[in-house]
């Protein structure tokens, strides 16, 4: 499958923007039949994607509306993949009673999500780390932290490795959310064999036939593996 372009000549994998799944009219309309981001998500994702081509990272609008609704009543809550904080910010807003730990191997962005973060009142929900996702997560396993809800958007060559780890801390009935899981439809192509596409090739095959969970794949943005643990 090749790089696809939207309508206006840009990569379809722009901040915000999947056209190989959607074309634009049908997109914006997704958009505008749900909830979107709300105030304090729209600055900092406009801050994001004043970034150029970093915010190719950006967590989606609809993605992000998702992940708010699912984690309604959740406790604790991890995030791999920080970035600019909207993940951990639609995460806190939607479990007011909860804490998010958020992990990145970065720094350099941290500084914009700490400010919005503030500006939306969620700062004290959420415990962010600057780590390895495997060293947070073998903290987090020593600690015997028990997580009600799990979101992975770090580097794809590690997502089963990953997803392993977050299912067994997982409670019963708890969610596993992990994105790209369509890589922007390269899984598709035989032509690609680097490390990540590999590594979603696996989580993909593997996750399917595990045992013990209930895993189903959304066609949302760049695809995304909803898995929960029985």
């Amino acid at each position: 499958m090749s790089d696809a372009l939207d309508s206006g000549g840009r990569p379809s994998w722009t901040p915000g923007r999947m056209a190989f799944q959607l074309d634009e009219t049908r997109e914006a309309y997704v958009l505008a039949s749900s909830a979107g981001y709300g105030r304090a998500a729209d600055a900092l994702a406009r801050e994001t994607t004043a970034l150029g081509e970093p915010a190719v990272m950006m967590l989606a609008r609809e993605q992000f509306a998702l992940l708010k609704f699912l984690v309604h009543g959740s406790r604790l809550a991890v995030d791999l993949g920080t970035f600019t904080g909207l993940s951990a910010l639609a995460l806190a807003e939607g479990m007011p009673d909860g804490r998010v730990v958020t992990v990145d191997r970065s720094t350099e962005w941290a500084p914009i999500a700490e400010r919005h973060w503030q500006a939306a009142g969620v700062r004290p929900r959420i415990d962010a780390r600057h780590a390895e996702a495997d060293q947070a997560l073998a903290d987090l396993r020593a600690a015997r932290s028990q997580l009600d809800f799990a979101f992975i958007d770090v580097d794809k060559a590690g997502m089963r490795r990953y997803a392993e780890t977050l299912l067994g801390m997982l409670r019963p009935g708890g969610m596993l959310a992990v994105d790209n899981t369509l890589w922007h439809g390269w899984v598709l192509d035989p032509a690609r064999d680097d490390a990540d596409t590999e590594g979603v090739r696996r989580f993909n095959a593997w996750i399917a036939q595990a045992p013990g969970v209930e895993p189903v794949m959304v066609p949302i943005a760049d695809g995304m593996t909803l898995v929960r643990r029985c």
